[in-house]
Formats: structure tokens, C-alpha cells, sequence
């Protein structure tokens, strides 16, 4: 492909490019022959001269890379004559295509005719963009196909049952490609509605686009006439069918060798390449039913977002803070776009100024007073001041002794045997939803005792009886303690 070939939509007036290109694709859908370079002048300018109106070629010739390549523009005698500038435009354009690549101008020796020829790939790329700019479309019922052919050939078992399953793993393939492509549309439009800020264009979008480019064209008919739900599963059950019939494979491989591509292959490859094409098909068709049901909730999700978007945002217009949060994003976005330059210089903001207050946010310190006013950070790494017990020595010695061995003293195993003999309460068993657990520290100690009761450090014994309990705001296993006579090992 020429090396500029997508120059003229990546312009300034890349729209007018893509209606002249879009023309020339009509031209050739019409003529289906050779295209003369005047019939495409004629045609642009009677089509295009309303569009054309927004055209000029002195700015299009700034996009222009270098001199080099840049088109010469005829002399406009009559600046005035519109029918003339007209003239230039559309063969300025004409040029300009033809130096890109698009297509070729040549002139017939004998009749000193130019006409138009167009290369295989500018044939193609123009047909795409006759598909992206065309409104016409219309949704091909690939599950009530695949289904109804294949039921057919299970009932008449033909000489077309091979044709018809290789047509029913194109139109699987086509239809997981429909699949992905509306759930992605689908998000496509969630995303969008993010950045939506005003409720008209929030339905604007949703019934306008979504709802023709999305739900009735594609979404709709795939949720009732063609409905995955309702004739993937008989679809998988004929080609089950055939897969455990051992006629069937053999009729399949016997009509599959009358094929060209098919004549250099042996029965066992034909045999194995049936059975591989026919599992293919089923996982598709099975896939493609659960991956509907996320397309499903997708949509509903995108459906209710609309609705609670366009809600919040009518009913926060109605009111006085609705109105103040316009007013500030819009002041927010025009300081935000134009960081470099100063308040007074913002025209929405100078306006806003006219009857409000506006300062940029700082704050005050020591430095705020001395020059120059900059902020400057200084690192300190100081020592932590001494604890000063000089004063009453002994005193301070034996209250740190005293907290230690209160520390280590709460949770020893007489602490816990003692807590759970008070929880027992002369009872040889309990639950654990029977002990008392009123702080952190009756938590820990029944965890506790549940651990000593295993390890058999307490006199206790701990029986599991459920995984898991909900108990004084926890969720806890449940365990029944049976007390112990006599136990070893107990301090």
C-alpha cells in the first residue's frame, strides 16, 4: 500500500475526504466499468456542494508534510464565481486522492479520455468505509439457520449433510464474533455514560444510538426470533447425534472425499477431521448460550445505569446546589484546561469574579513572613527524650515488675483453667456459645482454652462438633468441653 494512503482522513477535513472516497465506491458499484475522471468531477459537485462550502484548500495544504508534496492550486480567476471555486475544490480533491493512492488516472491514447482505476486495495478499504458510514444493515439469523439446515439434512440424510456442517461451523464462528462484538458495544456505551454530565444527551444516547445501533439491531433479535436460548440446545443435540452414529460419520466421510481439497486425504484423517469440526461446532454453540447470559446482564446493567443517571442528573439541575455544582465544574474544567494561565486571564472565572471571591489555595508558616517565600524542608533526627525515674527509683523498678508479671500472669494456664472452671459452673460439659465472652480479653482466653483443652494442659477436653458458629459478634468453630478428673501437666 502507498505510504500515504490514509493521509487525506487523518486531515483537518477528513470528512470531505471520506465523502468524496465513499462517492467513488457508489460510482463503482453503478458503472461496475471504467470510471472517467469527469463523470466523478460531475458527481462531486452536484453531490457534494453543500459540504464542499466548508472546504478550503489553502488550510488543507498546511497539513501537507513538505513542499515536495504538495498539490499546485489552479488560479481562481473570479474569486466571486462560486461554480468556479467549486471547480478548484473538487479538483484539488480529485488530485489529492489520486497522489495518495487511491486510485490511478490514466488517459486513453485513442480517445484522450481520463479515466479512473482503482487498485485492489483501494477497492476494499472503500467498501469498509461505505459499511462504517451506511445506516443500512440488517441482522442474519445465523442459530435459526445453523439449526433448521442441520435439521433438514438429519431428517433427509443427503448428499449435502457435509456441506451443511461446514456452514454450520462458519456460521458459529461468525456468530461468537456477533457475540463478542455486541457485548462489547454494550460497554462501550457503559463507558460512555460516565462522562455524560447532562441528562438530554444521556437519553439522547441511550435511544438514539444505543437503542438503533445496539438493542433493536442486533440485541433484540438475538433474544427472540434467533434466540441462542432456544435453538442452541437442538443444534447441539442433532450434532450429538451424529457424533455417537457411526453411519452418520461414515456418510459424512464418505460425502467429505468428493471435495477438492478433500481427494489427497485417507478415510482415517477424514474421520478424524469430521469428529474434531463436529466438537468444534458443539463447543461454540455451548459456549456462546453461557456467554450470552453475561450479555444479558450487561445490558441491564447499562439500562439501569441510564435510568439512575438521568434521574440524579434532572433532579440536581432542579435545584440550587444542582445549579452551584455546575457552576464550579465549569470553573473547575476551564482552570484545569488552562494551567498556564493566571485567574484574571480565564474568561468564565473573570466573569464569576464580577459578584465572587476567588483565591488560589496556600497556606501560612514560619517562612510566610520572611524572604525569599519559598518552602524549604529540613530533616530532623532527634533522640527520644529519657524517661526520667530518677526521682523514685525503687518505686519505679518495682511498678514495671509489677506490670510485667500482671501481663504474663493473664493468660498462664492457671489463668485459663480457672476461667474455664468459672464458665463450667459445677457442669461437666458446655458449648462453647455457653462461655461468657464480654471483652478482648475473655475472647483470648476462650481461644486459649480451647487450644490447652487439645494440648490437654488443662483439665478439660475439647470436642469439635461444627465448623463454623456465629457467636458474640464472631464466627467461631463450635466446641463441647468435657471437664477431666485428673489431669497431668497443669500449673
Amino acid at each position: 500500500m502507498p505510504e500515504d494512503l490514509f493521509s487525506p482522513l487523518s486531515r483537518k477535513y477528513k470528512t470531505i475526504y471520506a465523502f468524496s472516497l465513499v462517492s467513488l465506491y457508489y460510482m463503482l458499484r453503478v458503472y461496475k466499468t471504467d470510471i472517467r475522471k469527469t463523470d466523478y468531477v460531475q458527481f462531486l459537485r452536484s453531490q457534494g456542494e453543500e459540504i464542499l462550502e466548508l472546504f478550503s484548500v489553502e488550510t488543507d495544504l498546511l497539513d501537507d508534510k513538505g513542499e515536495d508534496e504538495k498539490v499546485d492550486v489552479e488560479t481562481v480567476l473570479n474569486p466571486d464565481d462560486s461554480s468556479s471555486v467549486l471547480s478548484v475544490k473538487v479538483n484539488y480533491i480529485v488530485r489529492k486522492l489520486a497522489k495518495c493512492g487511491w486510485y490511478i488516472i490514466s488517459k486513453d491514447p485513442k480517445t484522450k479520455v481520463e479515466n479512473i482505476y482503482i487498485p485492489a486495495y483501494s477497492i476494499q478499504f472503500l467498501k469498509l468505509l461505505n459499511d462504517l458510514t451506511s445506516d443500512a444493515g440488517s441482522y442474519l439469523p445465523l442459530v435459526h439457520q445453523t439449526y433448521a439446515e442441520l435439521k433438514m439434512e438429519d431428517e433427509k440424510e443427503d448428499d449435502y449433510m457435509y456441506r451443511s456442517l461446514l456452514n454450520a461451523k462458519s456460521n458459529a464462528d461468525e456468530l461468537e464474533m456477533n457475540v463478542t462484538l455486541l457485548r462489547q458495544q454494550i460497554l462501550v456505551f457503559g463507558n460512555r455514560l460516565t462522562y455524560v454530565l447532562d441528562p438530554n444527551v444521556a437519553l439522547k444516547q441511550h435511544f438514539d444510538e444505543y437503542r438503533v445501533d445496539v438493542s433493536e439491531k442486533y440485541y433484540h433479535p438475538m433474544k427472540t426470533f434467533d434466540s441462542l436460548g432456544l435453538y442452541a440446545q437442538p443444534t447441539i443435540a442433532i450434532l450429538k447425534k451424529w457424533l455417537a452414529s457411526e453411519r452418520i460419520i461414515t456418510l459424512l466421510v464418505k460425502e467429505a472425499k468428493t471435495e477438492p481439497a478433500n481427494r489427497s486425504k485417507d478415510t482415517a484423517e477424514l474421520t478424524t477431521s469430521i469428529i474434531k469440526l463436529i466438537s468444534n461446532v458443539i463447543d461454540i454453540f455451548a459456549r456462546l448460550a453461557s456467554a450470552f447470559n453475561e450479555i444479558d446482564e450487561a445490558n441491564a446493567d447499562y439500562t439501569e445505569a441510564v435510568q439512575k443517571k438521568v434521574n440524579y442528573l434532572s433532579s440536581t439541575d432542579k435545584t440550587v446546589k444542582g445549579k452551584i455544582d455546575r457552576v464550579i465544574l465549569a470553573l473547575a474544567t476551564e482552570i484545569k484546561s488552562n494551567p498556564a494561565l493566571r485567574y484574571e486571564e480565564l474568561p468564565t472565572l473573570t466573569k464569576a469574579s464580577e459578584s465572587l471571591s476567588f483565591f488560589r489555595q496556600g497556606y501560612l508558616d514560619s517562612f510566610s513572613l520572611q524572604m525569599p517565600f519559598k518552602r524549604k524542608t529540613v530533616e530532623l533526627e532527634e533522640d527520644p527524650l529519657p524517661m526520667a525515674d530518677d526521682i523514685f527509683p525503687d518505686e519505679a523498678v518495682t511498678f514495671m515488675t509489677d506490670v510485667l508479671d500482671n501481663e504474663l500472669n493473664r493468660f498462664s494456664d492457671r489463668s485459663i483453667a480457672e476461667f474455664m472452671e468459672k464458665n463450667m459452673d459445677q457442669k461437666d460439659e458446655m458449648l462453647t456459645t455457653d462461655i461468657a465472652v464480654g471483652d478482648t480479653d475473655e475472647l483470648v482466653l476462650t481461644i486459649l482454652g480451647t487450644l490447652k483443652a487439645m494440648l490437654g494442659l488443662i483439665p478439660f477436653k475439647a470436642e469439635k462438633v461444627a465448623d463454623r458458629v456465629e457467636f458474640a459478634g464472631f464466627y467461631m468453630p463450635l466446641y463441647k468441653f468435657t471437664r477431666v478428673k485428673q489431669r497431668r501437666g497443669v500449673r
